[in-house]
């Protein structure tokens, strides 16, 4: 079964960026699953491992490099920085993560 879990505009405000446990996808997870026990983490520099509790989930193959861009690119941008005028590419967009349970 698959699941859509919206990272919403809301999760990359609120987020803490470099913080595997309460990042935007991290609350997105929370949100989803109604559980704190999340956790969003990088291996090796190409792998991303979402886990929920003791559970890893599995991503869609396609979403993988796309996931891996946004942690990328939300950890490197700095959301206090309001003048982005010709860098809107630099900053991360909302998205749907796709699930296979």
């Amino acid at each position: 079964m698959k699941r859509l879990i919206d990272i919403t505009q809301k999760d990359i405000i609120n987020g803490v960026q470099g913080d595997c446990n309460r990042c935007a996808v991290a609350l997105a997870l929370r949100r989803e699953y109604k559980t704190d026990d999340v956790e969003v983490t990088i291996a090796d520099g190409s792998y991303v491992s979402l886990c929920i509790g003791k559970n890893e989930l599995n991503i869609t193959t396609y979403m993988d490099n796309d996931l891996l861009d946004f942690i990328d690119l939300y950890d490197s941008y700095n959301k206090f920085d309001s003048d982005y005028k010709g860098r809107e590419h630099k900053i991360p967009k909302p998205f749907t993560l796709e699930v296979v349970e």
